[in-house]
């Protein structure tokens, strides 16, 4: 998942920039920490100070049922575990984009069947009702443990309604969601 900063053109072109630089630079054997790291200073040297980039990055292996992950100043995903236990995953670091030398940690979680992960951009939770209050990170989460029996695609369905109900379908940046469900 990820967020430039800014809107238009420009956060399009930083967007387009960004995917090829991860694109160039992953591998199958590049850890997610370390693809991060090299990703950052090319970014540092191909952004402005005003803009930078939020970015979680993951790297699924089917067979085992892990994910190893870091993040970029990103907003932590959202574990749902069958039993109704929550974990985010927030192991990672700075924003992309403005520190060269900055360093990110790495996580590496189980999945395990019946698990929901729910990545999401910050368009998403800071959505805002006619009161100027936020939907929020808690009550995403709370929304996904509620529904965690669902499909992904149903359960997707649902947060995204629920974030648009509650914003009467104004949204002030992107509202991206991604739901992976382990069987």
């Amino acid at each position: 998942m990820v967020a430039p900063s800014g809107k238009g053109m420009s956060a399009a072109l930083l967007m387009s920039n960004l995917q090829a630089v991860v694109k160039g630079l992953a591998t199958e054997n590049t850890s997610p920490k370390e693809l991060l790291e090299k990703v950052n200073r090319v970014m540092c040297r191909n952004t402005t100070e005003a803009k930078f980039i939020t970015l979680f990055y993951g790297l699924l292996d089917v067979d085992r049922k892990t994910l190893q992950y870091t993040s970029a100043g990103h907003n932590p995903p959202v574990l749902t575990r069958e039993d109704g236990v929550q974990v985010r995953l927030e192991q990672g670091g700075l924003i992309l984009g403005v520190f060269e030398e900055s360093v990110y940690d790495q996580g590496e979680i189980d999945l395990r069947p019946g698990d929901r992960l729910v990545m999401f951009t910050d368009g998403l939770s800071e959505a805002v009702d006619g009161d100027g209050e936020e939907f929020g990170e808690k009550r995403l989460a709370e929304a996904s443990r509620g529904n965690r029996q669902l499909s992904a695609e149903a359960l997707h369905r649902c947060l995204l309604d629920r974030v648009t109900d509650f914003c009467r379908g104004q949204f002030e940046d992107d509202a991206t969601i991604l739901v992976v469900a382990v069987s």
